[in-house]
């Protein structure tokens, strides 16, 4: 719904393919997960108390959706992100062996092409030489018909989303085709996977572990890897490993992240996830909402539903700048 007549909560997308600045400044997010017996009852109160919501000075317009979660025609996905050097590759190995996950390397995919020869192949070899990331349509395609391919339910994909642009090429591509249940999140110091690199390139034959190479590498993980580890954080799907602990000390860690995933995982089966998101111009005007109608329908809803009630979960969503790696696409996405 909205308010206003035509007016939205963000700007069109623009010729060029970039955002301008939204004109809501803040989306309030409320996820639920019920039985689908209990979907169509919490979604007529849903609607109501946005209609209500909707009167209160500086919100803009609300989205309702819900959709059977998670389909299980959509397999498992955990992305494994870390500095270069960080040992993603040894735990990756040992999660396989325990946990039948096919591993995906992203880095592994890209250099199986560059070596085919083809022109694609010539393109990708000129991005690693130079410590640059590979366009999002080449790697998203690898992945995919790997994926595939392989004819699995549960993957751990090994270094990707790299990027921003990594993330929203995922999730305008992959969205539909697979659900992301973690990240594993591999830290270490940058000496320390220096040395670790500089060891392997004496007998890997890759033209990237080279002090050069690595230090660009490192380079390209800070600027652009690190914002999409603290997008995911913001979702609550971040599993941080220390990456320096013995190989069967990270093994644990993993092993403690992989179960809380699981069990996750599992909890949505069955369900059905019901998400309103409330645009609101400002702050202030989310806040004095908050503070007041907002406590009154929770109070409610624990009477009237108690089972979405103690499923519900909360975010605020900053919309300074695009609202594309949130699945927000345009101003249209109001219903």
């Amino acid at each position: 719904s909205q308010r206003g007549g035509s007016s939205s909560a963000y700007s069109q997308e623009s010729a060029s393919g970039t955002f301008k600045r939204p004109l809501a400044s803040v989306v309030y997010e409320q996820e639920y997960c019920v039985p689908s017996s209990c979907a169509a009852s919490l979604c007529a109160w849903v609607q109501a108390r946005c209609s209500s919501a909707l009167k209160h000075p500086g919100f803009l317009g609300a989205k309702l959706a819900k959709a059977e979660d998670p389909s299980a025609s959509r397999p498992l996905v955990l992305f494994v992100l870390g500095g270069p050097g960080a040992g993603k590759g040894t735990q990756c190995e040992r999660i396989v062996q325990e946990y039948g996950y096919e591993h995906l390397s992203a880095g592994d995919l890209l250099r199986a092409a560059r070596r085919s020869g083809s022109s694609e192949g010539q393109l990708i070899d000129e991005y690693i030489k130079e410590g640059k990331i590979v366009p999002v349509e080449i790697t998203v395609s690898l992945l995919k018909k790997a994926m595939e391919e392989s004819g699995k339910r549960r993957f751990l994909i090994d270094g990707f989303p790299r990027n921003g642009n990594n993330l929203a090429g995922w999730q305008q591509q992959m969205s539909s085709v697979a659900h992301v249940g973690g990240v594993l999140m591999f830290e270490c110091p940058e000496e320390v996977m220096e040395a670790r690199l500089l060891e392997r390139g004496k007998s890997s034959g890759r033209a990237d572990d080279n002090a050069e190479s690595i230090k660009k590498r490192f380079h390209t993980y800070r600027a652009e890897t690190m914002p999409v580890v603290q997008f995911f954080a913001q979702l609550g799907l971040v599993h941080t490993v220390d990456g320096t602990q013995p190989v069967d000390v990270v093994f644990e860690t993993v092993q403690a992240a992989l179960k809380q995933v699981h069990a996750n995982d599992a909890q949505r089966r069955g369900l059905t996830r019901v998400v309103v998101q409330l645009y609101a111009q400002d702050r202030p005007s989310l806040h004095r909402w908050l503070e007041t109608q907002a406590k009154a329908d929770m109070a409610d809803l624990r009477n009237f539903m108690p089972e979405a009630a103690s499923s519900a979960s909360c975010r605020t969503l900053e919309t300074e700048g695009s609202m594309k790696p949130y699945g927000l696409e345009s101003a249209r996405s109001f219903d």
